[in-house]
């Protein structure tokens, strides 16, 4: 038994013994408590915050427009069922809407990894990669980042064009909201890192979008060029009576003289000519030769930008090609080049290797079936810039400097293959017309079954509507004398299934058993498609065609514009004034 000491001097030591460890106590948990309280005040706060935040953006997404139609992320394509036998339609794969999940998933360890590596720049503007290896730029990491930038831009720009006030405006606010809202702050540097050549005086490519308006045609010209696009203008202006504004781009006075400038801009009436160096970044695309193209159709301020190569001649007024079926149902209309050079498989082993996904198209293509080395042809592109405004950017991506010097046209012919390749990549919807291309000319003097000359294209209806390679026998040959036109014979193309010629067993196997039968024996198989005597720029193996005295009259009426343009250049090159105040209708 434990007894108290009566001692007092014991007894206040005791005393003074509790009441301090009373007082320690007490502040021990009186620290505990402001410690738990400002932890807990911190916490409420934060979750006030975020419900502040969230009820925001509710109110915020209920404000939202419904997306216009032409920006719709495209899942299923539907077209009319008859379009198939008149275009080859490329039905691209869904892909899915931005949500608050994926939102959400932004700030995990996977969102932020996902976030570097998309993020991470490939090189700078004043990099050297001239003598860096193919696999310098990963084309397959640079697909997924399009695909999702696709998902961020469709989720974005509703709220951009909800937002009040001018264009600046617009943008101010945006990023504003970036501040508070990961998935606008992901998009603006996720596109930056993508399209950097973008981003000069404007922040987004929402203030380069919002500015297309009506249609018309764009032409590329340097000094090397300027014969050639004085023809084809008057071509279409003075002949074919087409009233379609026209802007011819270039890159520079050191590209296009002042003086040739002069000369194009009044030659005719309503041609605009554009510096593209001064709407895009040059220090990124470093243009040169065939890469202009897409970044010229970008630049245009046309809505519907048909694109036309400098010695392209049409035998239709171009403006048809606006009601062409294949390009109102997709937005994007492509043409097919000749069938040549079979089993050259690096190409189509390329694009699957960095094509995980693909729409319907690639399949069934020439390329993949090694049918042909080339498959389209870029002498003529229409684009509808507010529909397949992605489709664009991912086409000009490829046609960057380092994306071009290092893989586009190490693995394609320059730009052509980069347009649907392009498409594929960010997965937008374009139409082929279902016509290889074929020849004008003359007849092969040898044999009576050939035509000789340029490549021909037609419209949907089987009938002529362009040609490109100019007006010689065989430029590529040096054979410089002048075509006289009089016969024509299409590409092929136009079986009911192509599919039938592939080397692929599988789709083979297919076919017959949806037609019910048991060996490929049993096949009623529709005549190959015409061959090319690609040295001759001939082709053989098809019915020989006449062009009617109309086609015959345009076509060799050419040559006379283009002997004036040719006498022109001449004195330009001499350092003579031209004038090109001709009677452009009766040369």
């Amino acid at each position: 038994m434990i007894s108290i000491p009566r001692s007092p001097v014991i007894k206040l030591v005791i005393l003074c013994f509790v009441a301090l460890s009373v007082i320690t106590l007490t502040a021990r948990n009186r620290d505990s408590f402001d410690k738990d309280y400002w932890t807990f005040k911190q916490e409420r706060d934060d979750y006030r915050s975020r419900q502040q935040h969230q009820q925001e953006l509710n109110e915020l997404e209920k404000q939202q427009p419904k997306f216009p139609s032409e920006h719709e992320p495209v899942g299923t394509l539907e077209v009319p069922e008859d379009l198939y036998l008149t275009h080859d339609v490329a039905i691209p794969h869904s892909i899915p809407s931005w949500t608050k999940a994926d939102t959400n998933m932004l700030d995990t360890i996977m969102g932020l990894t996902m976030k570097t590596e998309l993020l991470r720049p490939e090189y700078g503007k004043s990099d050297d990669l001239s003598n860096q290896p193919f696999e310098r730029l990963d084309f397959a990491e640079l697909s997924r980042a399009e695909r999702v930038y696709k998902t961020l831009w469709n989720h974005v720009l509703p709220i951009y064009t909800s937002l009040s006030g001018s264009d600046r405006d617009r943008v101010r606010q945006l990023k504003q909201l970036a501040k508070t809202r990961p998935e606008i702050d992901f998009f603006m540097r996720l596109e930056k890192r993508l399209f950097p050549w973008l981003h000069y005086g404007r922040s987004t490519s929402f203030e380069l979008q919002q500015t297309f308006k009506g249609r018309g045609l764009v032409f590329c010209a340097g000094n090397g060029q300027f014969e050639f696009v004085i023809t084809a203008i008057q071509a279409v202006r003075n002949r074919l009576k087409s009233t379609l504004p026209i802007q011819v781009f270039h890159m520079g006075e050191g590209d296009l003289s002042k003086e040739r400038q002069e000369y194009l801009k009044n030659m005719a009436s309503d041609i605009e000519i554009v510096d593209v160096t001064k709407i895009l970044d040059n220090d990124y695309m470093r243009l040169g030769g065939w890469a202009i193209k897409p970044f010229a159709m970008l630049a245009s301020t046309f809505e519907e930008v048909m694109f036309v190569d400098a010695d392209a001649y049409f035998l239709q007024d171009p403006t048809v090609l606006f009601d062409d079926p294949g390009y109102k149902a997709t937005g994007a209309l492509f043409f097919f080049d000749r069938t040549l050079f079979a089993d050259q498989p690096r190409a189509p082993n390329w694009i699957k290797s960095m094509l995980p996904i693909m729409s319907s198209f690639p399949p069934k293509s020439r390329l993949f079936n090694l049918l042909s080395a080339h498959e389209q042809e870029s002498g003529v592109v229409l684009i509808n810039k507010k529909k397949r405004f992605l489709g664009m950017l991912a086409t000009c991506k490829m046609n960057g400097k380092w994306e071009r010097d290092l893989v586009s046209y190490k693995v394609f012919h320059g730009d052509k293959e980069t347009f649907w390749v392009g498409f594929e990549m960010i997965q937008d919807p374009y139409a082929f017309m279902r016509n290889y291309g074929g020849v004008i000319g003359e007849l092969r003097p040898d044999n009576a079954q050939s035509v000789c000359g340029a490549q021909l294209h037609e419209d949907h209806l089987g009938r002529p509507l362009w040609w490109n390679g100019g007006l010689y026998r065989n430029k590529n040959a040096g054979v410089t004398r002048n075509l006289d036109f009089g016969y024509w014979m299409s590409g092929g193309g136009h079986q009911k299934h192509r599919e039938r010629f592939t080397r692929d067993r599988d789709t083979m196997i297919e076919v017959l058993t949806e037609l019910g039968l048991g060996s490929s024996d049993d096949l009623t198989v529709e005549p190959r498609d015409p061959e090319w005597d690609f040295g001759e720029s001939c082709l053989a193996g098809g019915p020989v065609r006449s062009l009617t005295e109309r086609e015959k009259t345009l076509a060799n009426g050419y040559i006379g514009i283009d002997k004036v343009a040719r006498e022109d250049g001449e004195k330009a090159r001499a350092g003579q004034p031209i004038d090109p105040k001709h009677d452009w209708d009766h040369v």
